[in-house]
């Protein structure tokens, strides 16, 4: 078994972490407790150490060789009921250093893991059973579809792209949280990014867009600009009725642009509105599951907007509309893209 040599400082180490803190040995004996470990688990010090692991916790996995282990963890109580702990255990020299939290710590994880997969499972199984379905159709029907074909192969082309999307954005919340978001910068039309998100939405969805856009450029990554405001242009369709259109409008501001993309929807009551950036938040859950969308992209406009140093901010009037304006940067007012 290969361990990593840490010079562990464990008295300094427990003063400044507030989560329970223990330090095992080899033989699964533990040999250190900190006061955040008495605070979660409520055994003292002196109870704790040179007492075998197993007496204090019913179910923990060592970490073995090079490896950190986060696992749920089983506290035995003074009445045998169990806790669930949500823990870190570091292989070091001489033994494992374990981390531990309270249990609303791990059960806001848990809740967390659920939605995420409760959010991606909705997302991602009804494009492909529609591409199932359709693909299974064209394979066993070839003739009688004959003049069908096209209008199966768009379904399946559209489907698709909706597919893609939903891994983008899973990307790009991977990236969110490895705190790796912002790596180019550049000045960017504006007009450019707003044909582009276009495009991404569609010729009969682009059509409701409503540009009043004035040539200005502003400076980031092109990429992430781009998906900040697809997400907010189709955002904004998919809450107005049907055919209403979608105002998209950048103004000048000294050294920043705001971009102002204003619908005539459903609008979003003041309660909401605090919350409406964070991940899975419905306003509706009904009416979200029915229009479909992974829950995340005004979570990653705004973790956009803040990479690039910039805000984002909403106006809204339920049955009235709602207005969503991202500030960026500007480095030349009147770029005409790259």
């Amino acid at each position: 078994m290969t361990h990593v040599r840490i010079d562990l400082d464990f008295d300094a180490l427990s003063r400044w972490v507030s989560d329970g803190i223990a330090f095992v040995g080899l033989d699964e004996v533990v040999t250190a407790w900190s006061s955040g470990a008495c605070a979660i688990t409520g055994i003292q010090p002196s109870a704790a150490v040179g007492r075998p692991l197993d007496k204090i916790f019913a179910r923990v996995e060592p970490a073995l060789g090079l490896a950190v282990v986060p696992q749920p963890i089983e506290l035995w109580s003074n009445d045998e009921r169990r806790r669930v702990l949500g823990a870190t255990i570091l292989s070091v020299d001489g033994g494992w250093l374990l981390s531990f939290g309270r249990e609303s710590q791990f059960a806001a994880i848990e809740q967390l893991k659920n939605e995420i997969v409760a959010a991606v499972s909705h997302e991602l199984k009804t494009p492909i059973a529609t591409i199932k379905a359709f693909a299974t159709t064209m394979r066993h029907n070839p003739d009688a579809l004959a003049n069908d074909r096209g209008d199966f192969l768009a379904t399946i082309e559209e489907q698709a792209d909706r597919l893609a999307r939903a891994v983008e954005d899973l990307l790009l919340v991977g990236r969110v949280d490895a705190k790796h978001l912002l790596s180019t910068r550049e000045t960017v039309a504006l007009d450019r990014l707003i044909d582009e998100a276009a495009a991404r939405l569609g010729p009969t969805l682009a059509a409701r867009i409503e540009r009043r856009s004035t040539g200005l450029g502003v400076s980031g990554d092109p990429e992430l600009l781009g998906a900040a405001l697809y997400h907010l242009i189709e955002n904004a369709l998919k809450f107005s009725p049907d055919g209403a259109p979608v105002a998209v409008e950048g103004e000048g501001n000294g050294g920043s642009v705001a971009v102002h993309v204003r619908d005539s929807g459903i609008g979003i009551g003041k309660e909401h509105i605090p919350y409406i950036f964070e991940r899975f938040y419905r306003v509706d859950r009904n009416l979200t599951a029915t229009a479909g969308g992974s829950g995340l992209g005004l979570t990653i406009v705004r973790e956009i907007a803040q990479a690039h140093g910039g805000t984002v901010a909403v106006e809204s009037t339920p049955s009235a509309g709602t207005t969503v304006t991202l500030v960026l940067p500007v480095r030349d007012a009147r770029a005409g893209g790259t």
